[in-house]
């Protein structure tokens, strides 16, 4: 098994929490939490600072590039970190993400833009256009 998910498993042991505690704490989804447990993928680096602020752990112990596995001191990190909560991301959206390659990420991100544009044209607008054409009556047979 890969380093970060072991790492990923033990950080989670020690502070007890299950893969969907975690997921609720960090906002990341629990498909994508899945997969680095067992060693599918290994998490982004903004998503490794996430996970190593809820667990305690340092980034770079995670990801196996350093043996301390706690984060520094308060005293020695004199920048705060502004924590703002993560909205909820659909899990099956992260996962689709996660498998595209760069220019297929840029492909769904302009047809996203696509559809954002067209949602909030209609938002303004959402009434039908009237072209200024009156529908013609069907004749029918009267009935005596």
């Amino acid at each position: 098994m890969g380093i970060f998910a072991d790492r990923l498993k033990q950080a989670m042991q020690q502070a007890n929490l299950t893969s969907a505690q975690l997921s609720k704490q960090t906002g990341i989804g629990r498909s994508s939490i899945s997969q680095w447990l067992s060693n599918k993928y290994v998490a982004k680096h903004d998503k490794v600072v996430t996970l190593a602020g809820v667990l305690n752990v340092s980034p770079d112990w995670l990801l196996g590039t350093s043996d301390v596995a706690t984060q520094p001191t308060p005293e020695a990190a004199p920048i705060p970190v502004a924590v703002t909560p993560t909205p909820a991301v659909d899990p099956e959206l992260v996962t689709l993400w996660e498998q595209l390659d760069q220019t297929q990420r840029a492909k769904l991100v302009k047809k996203a833009h696509k559809l954002l544009a067209k949602a909030q044209a209609k938002a303004q607008d959402p009434a039908p256009k009237k072209t200024g054409k009156k529908k013609k009556k069907k004749k029918g047979k009267k009935r005596k």
